[in-house]
């Protein structure tokens, strides 16, 4: 008897309007199922597709001759149920394609690996071997019997614990809980390096149960590692970054989200532009599983969850080794410039502090928020600063190759050059960035080790884990470095932490500037005087009077912003608001333009009212793009899932009507 014809929709890691329909030869018909990975041809090349519908009727909108065959079905486990509907959660919440989320969950390298053989043996998946757990004391033990209280009742939980707190220690307990009843577990961090950290100290605990995950992985390690969670022999714990959300994980039981307020889980570019804390609130909510966010400096969207009831709060006020908190003085860099009490960038009482504290054997973190050794280049003769020719910034000065180079695309010319403006060869560099800083450390300090630590020095792997290591074992008297060394490092034997050019993160054009800026020092404060008492964090600055300068010495919990949460309501800012931005670009100025007037015409042809646009952003131009913007705020009510729909089904009609030439970038919570 002739079996009947069998069609499948597919998805494809493409931006798509819709999945495709193929017809399944009978062959394979035994085989196939939802989630099953086929191959497929689309104009002509073949290409891996995920199946997420099955019928035995054609579509109605195709006639059954014009529907190709699916080639063949590889031998890889299908992706699970679970992970389909997250995917689809995420794309309809922020406004982009299946196809998108596909591809920011399997890359074409992963794709390329489907049908390649494994070469490691499985073998190295063999059954976990739970090492000893540190003992808890008496306020970690409290907060984590309070934890479970609030799973038990089935809320999810912010854990608010200062810097050098345990909050790591809480988590493995939980973890444990979770593990011996049958569970796995994700535990995300903001950064890979804050991953490859915590890898030591998991194994030692969790031994092969562990499966670590971030970006920077091979293809076929990531092969690897979705063929173990997807044959689900075992409970695991997956410790990643933001992607590992769109793994397959099956009988998970919770997500642990480390230093939740980190600003590295949201996701800019390209689709989906997803909020990774945001995400697991979300896949929690779908699987049941319990949710546990730490953080000693909480973000004011996990505030306000706790106010309504989605979060249950923890404190946990009390430092595991009973130190005081480093101790905060503030540089007023204005007097210290009139008296003349300053070299470089540096204050003569910042330099005599860290000559302290060297000499002492003590150790120094100096951080400062820009990279290369000056941030812009400048004629000496007519004022004239260096710009990039595709973009609208000015160029960054690396010493170490001579060159200026532009940090938001490749562009790059050496250092020895005429002004494009007065043809004079007098251009000097000014500012300084973080390879400035140690240059100048070098020269004050010879006799030390002075090592720098961001994007320009950390090139690899080893490299990174050869300075943290040496650092972490006083071999590095002096580490400069950007934002990456504030991300939750344990160093015993730093004394003193410096920041110089404070100031930079106050003007930053964003109504989360202040408290970023209090996060991140807070964050810094904590990397000082985590074993013992003594330590100081010196901040210099022109703004001696910042609000948040007061709030950081000011007495009391200086970490707590939640008083910031009535001004962000007064003023109609998230998390109050939701807040949406779509970005245009497009090589032709006048093209972007007719396209944003039409959009600004559909916006208030759906009813949006609440929106500014369009309007040009600080930078105007990148990569020899033109881009505008538009900002809308759309109220918190049960409205706003339709009116996300509309406004989508406009920026598709535009697209099209546009032929894809000006892009459409839609970013929701861009925070």
């Amino acid at each position: 008897m002739e079996k009947k014809r069998l069609y499948v929709q597919v998805l494809l890691p493409l931006k798509l309007s819709r999945e495709l329909s193929y017809s399944v030869p009978e062959e394979y018909q035994e085989q196939i199922v939802v989630g099953s990975w086929v191959k497929v041809k689309l104009v002509g090349k073949s290409r891996y597709a995920i199946v997420t519908a099955i019928s035995h009727q054609p579509p109605a909108d195709l006639a059954t001759a014009r529907i190709r065959a699916v080639d063949s079905i590889p031998d890889m486990a299908p992706v699970t149920l679970a992970q389909l509907n997250f995917w689809n959660a995420l794309a309809d919440y922020y406004m982009c394609s299946l196809g998108e989320v596909f591809k920011a969950a399997y890359s074409t390298a992963f794709l390329k690996q489907i049908e390649v053989r494994s070469r490691k043996s499985e073998k190295e998946y063999r059954e976990p071997d739970f090492g000893a757990i540190p003992t808890l004391s008496p306020a970690q033990q409290e907060a984590c019997n309070t934890i479970r209280l609030h799973f038990a009742e089935g809320h999810r939980v912010l854990l608010r614990g200062v810097t050098g707190s345990g909050k790591t220690e809480i988590y493995f307990h939980l973890m444990r809980d979770a593990l011996e009843k049958g569970g796995s577990v994700l535990f995300l961090v903001p950064e890979i390096a804050i991953s490859r950290q915590l890898t030591s100290r998991l194994e030692k605990v969790f031994g092969s149960a562990l499966l670590p995950y971030h970006s920077k992985q091979t293809a076929p390690t990531k092969k690897r590692i979705y063929q173990c969670l997807v044959a689900a022999e075992r409970p695991c714990v997956v410790l990643g970054t933001r992607s590992a959300l769109l793994l397959p994980l099956p009988n998970l039981s919770l997500i642990v989200v480390d230093e939740e307020h980190d600003s590295s889980y949201k996701q800019s570019d390209p689709a989906p532009r997803y909020n990774g804390r945001d995400a697991a609130l979300m896949l929690a909510s779908q699987t049941g599983a319990n949710l546990v966010m730490g953080s000693a400096t909480p973000s004011l969207e996990s505030l306000y969850n706790v106010s309504v009831g989605k979060l249950a709060q923890v404190d946990l006020l009390e430092k595991y080794h009973q130190t005081e908190d480093a101790e905060v003085e503030i540089v007023d860099m204005v007097a210290a410039r009139r008296l003349r009490n300053v070299r470089g960038p540096f204050s003569i009482r910042l330099l005599n502090e860290i000559s302290r504290v060297v000499e002492s054997g003590g150790q120094v973190m100096v951080f400062r928020s820009r990279r290369a050794y000056a941030p812009y280049a400048q004629c000496a003769e007519c004022g004239e600063v260096v710009k990039c020719p595709s973009c609208d910034v000015s160029l960054s000065y690396h010493k170490f190759d001579n060159m200026l180079k532009c940090h938001y695309c490749s562009y790059q010319i050496p250092f020895d050059l005429k002004c494009p403006k007065c043809d004079s060869f007098s251009i000097v560099d000014r500012g300084a960035g973080t390879e400035k800083v140690e240059e100048l450390l070098r020269e004050y300090f010879p006799e030390y080790v002075i090592e720098r630590f961001d994007s320009d020095t950390i090139v690899s792997k080893r490299e990174e884990q050869r300075i943290l290591k040496e650092f972490a074992e006083g071999k590095i008297d002096i580490l400069v470095g950007t934002q990456m060394i504030t991300k939750g490092f344990d160093f015993d034997r730093l004394s003193l932490v410096a920041v110089i050019g404070c100031d930079s993160l106050f003007s930053v054009q964003d109504f989360r500037a202040d408290e970023r800026a209090l996060q991140l020092l807070w964050q810094l404060r904590g990397r000082a005087g985590r074993r013992e008492d003594g330590a100081r964090m010196i901040i210099q600055t022109e703004q001696k009077e910042h609000p948040v300068l007061k709030a950081l010495t000011g007495e009391g919990d200086s970490s707590d912003l939640s008083a910031a949460l009535t001004e962000r309501k007064r003023f109609r800012y998230p998390p109050f608001v939701r807040l949406m931005v779509i970005t245009l670009r497009d090589k032709n100025e006048k093209r972007m333009w007719s396209c944003a007037h039409a959009l600004a015409d559909a916006i208030r042809g759906i009813g949006i009212r609440d929106f500014n646009g369009p309007i040009v952003p600080p930078i105007a131009k990148i990569g020899d793009h033109f881009q505008v913007q538009f900002r809308l705020n759309l109220g918190r009510n049960n409205a706003l899932s339709s009116i996300k729909k509309a406004l989508y089904s406009e920026t598709e009609l535009l697209n099209r009507k546009y032929n894809g030439m000006t892009a459409i970038n839609i970013d929701v919570d861009p925070y």
